[in-house]
């Protein structure tokens, strides 16, 4: 019962995050007075559609994506209402602001959570893996953790955090066992196992923190900062390592069937995190420079604001069509991976 609701509240979530991006463009659209053809939640064949102000909107039978359909926006600009005929500062904004629609709902829903309480990892041990540097270190069951590397460790992020920058490196570590001080050093593995991190040890002790006004808005937007400035490394990884470790669909989907399984002991606050950070990955993965996506999109408006005229339209819509062809494609491996991990008992 828990998987289906799980799966249920996937996609109420994913229509959520679209409809918010969708309507980013489609606002920005009608304000610079661009024709909107069609706005269509889910994609093509039509299960519903109605006609209103020239526009048509239409409720489609795959739930995973949305589009706002403008007229000239493969670069056709015979047309005054097309999106090529409007200047290019116009036409950045409205592909923008689909993006920026998603971070900015991250940034509410970060502020919102961290105000009313979010769920933090306490770095307290509660397992320690067979064979691993924590093993080899003797750290055990009931160990807090409260410094690594010279630094205070309060959260279980922290630990994360400064564990990421020693793999493969000496890591001293000292910790609190019956009320006494203890110092240990370990090298955390730059390839753990399966379902085990750097240091192999389980901390899934959890405690709720509340926020300041100021201090969870300053949070929230450092959050959303943070994963905006992370395209350059996901470019970087995905071209070295491939997308073996890239979640889809049904990769999400399971995860969500995580978080709605937790709920219960860790509170709602969890979910409206998890929604969040899907909502700030959906605004930075359209910005990435893909044709079809909006990031390949926004490239192609510079180039044609470079040379002070627009590309061939034909060239245009046969690159955006190979580059969303590619994405579905892109989509099927993933998620057939997705399934072998799910399957499996992977990590996600």
């Amino acid at each position: 019962m828990t998987i289906f609701v799980g799966i249920v509240a996937f996609f109420i979530i994913l229509a959520v995050l679209i409809l918010v991006h969708e309507l980013g463009h489609f606002a920005l659209a009608k304000l610079m007075g661009v024709r909107v053809e069609e706005f269509g939640l889910g994609f093509p064949p039509r299960l519903r559609s109605w006609r209103r102000g020239g526009t048509l909107y239409s409720l489609n039978a795959l739930p995973l994506g949305g589009f706002v359909k403008m007229t000239g926006e493969n670069g056709e600009d015979d047309d005054p209402a097309s999106f090529a005929a409007k200047a290019p500062w116009q036409r950045l904004l409205i592909l923008l602001f689909g993006p920026v629609m998603n971070l900015m709902l991250a940034v509410g829903i970060f502020f919102f959570a961290f105000m009313g309480g979010s769920p933090r990892g306490l770095p307290v041990v509660t397992g320690v893996s067979a064979g691993s540097p924590a093993e080899l270190a003797h750290i055990r069951p009931g160990d807090k953790i409260i410094d690594a590397a010279g630094i205070r460790v309060t959260y279980l992020s922290d630990l994360q955090q400064i564990t990421s920058t020693h793999l493969g490196k000496p890591l001293t570590i000292e910790l609190v066992r019956n009320h006494q001080f203890h110092t240990v050093v370990l090298v955390p593995r730059p390839r753990p196992p399966v379902n085990q991190g750097p240091i192999g040890v389980a901390l899934t002790k959890v405690t709720t923190v509340t926020y300041s006004p100021a201090t969870a808005l300053r949070m929230s937007v450092q959050q959303v900062v943070d994963m905006v400035g992370s395209i350059p490394l996901l470019l970087q990884n995905v071209s070295q390592h491939g997308g073996g470790q890239v979640t889809g669909p049904i990769g999400i989907a399971h995860l969500t069937t995580q978080v709605v399984q937790q709920e219960p002991q860790q509170g709602p606050s969890s979910l409206f995190l998890f929604v969040a950070l899907l909502s700030a990955n959906l605004g930075v993965l359209n910005l990435l420079p893909i044709p079809a996506l909006d990031g390949g999109r926004i490239v192609f408006v510079l180039l044609s604001w470079v040379r002070r005229r627009n590309l061939n339209p034909e060239i245009e819509g046969v690159i955006h069509m190979v580059g969303m062809a590619a994405l579905l494609t892109l989509i099927l491996v993933i998620s057939y991976q997705d399934i072998v991990r799910w399957v499996t008992g992977g990590s996600f």
